[in-house]
């Protein structure tokens, strides 16, 4: 969802890759009785919230993390603890990244979008005409991707792999919501047991996300709205002037492709490949080129970031090589000796297979 990805393992921005998203959940909804609502089927469900187009709506979405990522750089895709929300109902889309100390401002409307960065005062500016509007926009909604947005999107992946059903009823940000339940077909090979989506009965937009690992009655990861109010939102939410003294990058979206890889912006997918589908996906790509090879804020000043790696990971070898395996609650990663990383919900032994394939 944000460029940022120096990763030192990509253990931290590359696993959540891995998982396909499958890092995406919600908060408990709250001590109110689930609502009574007419029954639908799964795949009713399933069909009627892939089509939903979001409302015009204002939210508040939470982020609860159990992970377990070692904390280091590069991992700052789960790095805040809420997010704002608004949409028009039609192009104009806003979303608020809050942080301890700063934000990040992604805003979209008909004609352009932005990013713009609060502690590093910096703005990129995107836009397009009529003949490129198509491939830049898809590029903006990849930066812009919301609780719902992302919440659609892993049930379209996961949806071949998956037996779906639905369980019962929820009051999700005091909206009545089905809860579609996805679990692994027997043939998975992962490390997860099941992830819930609540989906809002009168939009159809999902609304809460939770993932659940094997042996947990927690969620691993959440991420879902707290605040949801369906209702026109003022237009001048969806366009956004630079603050004063802003540094400012304008890029025309003739070449989104050139655009992305001049400004950092490029998307995970496009540095990698992945071996397998579903469930057990496992996302390889290279380490980026501006990558650390050196720790700042570490005990003694400075830390080689072979020697961290050794410390929060275990030696691991195969036909592909040598590297260290970062184990976290949902999966892991292999950062190999010579700079690529393996990533996936799955077991080492997946890594190790889907590497050697390599």
């Amino acid at each position: 969802m944000l460029p940022r990805t120096k990763a030192l393992v990509a253990a931290g921005s590359g696993i959540t890759v891995g998982l396909a998203g499958l890092a995406m959940g919600a908060l408990p909804a709250g001590a109110d009785d689930d609502p009574v609502l007419p029954a639908i089927g799964a795949e009713e469900l399933v069909t009627s919230a892939l089509e939903a187009r979001p409302p015009a709506f204002a939210g508040v979405a939470e982020l609860h993390n159990e992970l377990g990522l070692p904390a280091v750089p590069g991992a700052e895709e789960l790095d805040f603890e809420s997010v704002r929300v608004f949409h028009d109902g039609a192009e104009g889309a806003r979303v608020q990244v809050e942080r301890q100390s700063s934000e990040l401002t992604f805003v979209r409307n008909a004609d352009e979008a932005w990013a713009y960065d609060s502690q590093e005062n910096t703005a990129k500016r995107l836009n397009w005409n009529e003949a490129d509007a198509a491939a830049a926009r898809e590029h903006a909604e990849s930066e812009l991707a919301d609780p719902s947005q992302a919440a659609a999107e892993i049930i379209e992946r996961l949806r071949a792999t998956s037996d779906i059903t639905v369980d019962g009823t929820a009051r999700v940000a005091d909206r009545a919501a089905y809860e579609l339940v996805l679990t692994p077909k027997p043939s998975e090979k992962t490390l997860l047991r099941e992830i819930t989506v609540a989906i809002d009965e009168e939009t159809r937009v999902p609304l809460r996300f939770d993932v659940y690992a094997n042996g947990t009655s927690d969620p691993v990861l959440s991420l879902g709205f707290v605040e949801f109010a369906v209702g026109a939102q003022d237009a001048d939410l969806f366009e956004f002037t630079p603050p004063e003294g802003a540094e400012v990058e304008t890029t025309e979206a003739d070449d989104v492709a050139k655009a992305a890889g001049e400004h950092g912006a490029e998307s995970v997918e496009q540095r990698t490949t992945t071996v397998g589908d579903g469930w057990d996906t496992v996302v390889i790509g290279e380490a980026p080129a501006d990558a650390p090879s050196e720790i700042e804020g570490s005990v003694e000043g400075e830390q080689d970031l072979t020697a961290m790696l050794e410390q929060i990971g275990t030696p691991v070898s195969g036909e592909f090589g040598s590297g260290s395996h970062v184990q976290i609650a949902v999966g892991g990663a292999i950062v190999t000796d010579d700079g690529r990383i393996a990533a996936g919900a799955v077991p080492q032994q997946v890594l190790v297979d889907a590497l050697d394939q390599q």
